[in-house]
């Protein structure tokens, strides 16, 4: 699922995806009993996505991973590509401020959730 989200952003066949995030967990999103999507996880580092669009707002079903990580590291980060402005946006709501860039990135951190 997280897969398909990327997959027209990321130059990766799903193979070379897999291999990537190996070390990664995933924390099921699931809508009326289905899982949609994932939360990504990493230490501190965090990552969001759905294979199938959410009948409403995915930020309830983050808000306990983003508490869990802010109380055991104290910030979380994560980045979006710079043309995603929907994904920037979806992550300024839950708080996360600009704290550099990359070549096509954003890098964000998050030092507490509006949603806690």
């Amino acid at each position: 699922m997280v897969y398909e989200s990327v997959k027209h952003r990321a130059p990766l066949s799903f193979s070379q995806f897999r291999a990537a995030v190996n070390d990664w967990a995933f924390i099921p999103l699931t809508q009326d009993g289905e899982i949609i999507g994932a939360v990504m996880q990493k230490e501190n580092e965090i990552h969001v996505g759905y294979g199938k669009k959410p009948k409403a707002s995915i930020k309830k079903h983050i808000k306990q991973t983003l508490n869990n990580m802010l109380e055991k590291y104290g910030s979380v980060v994560t980045s979006v590509q710079k043309e995603n402005d929907r994904g920037l946006l979806f992550c300024k709501r839950l708080n996360f401020i600009q704290i550099g860039q990359e070549e096509d990135r954003i890098l964000l951190k998050c030092e507490r959730s509006k949603y806690a």
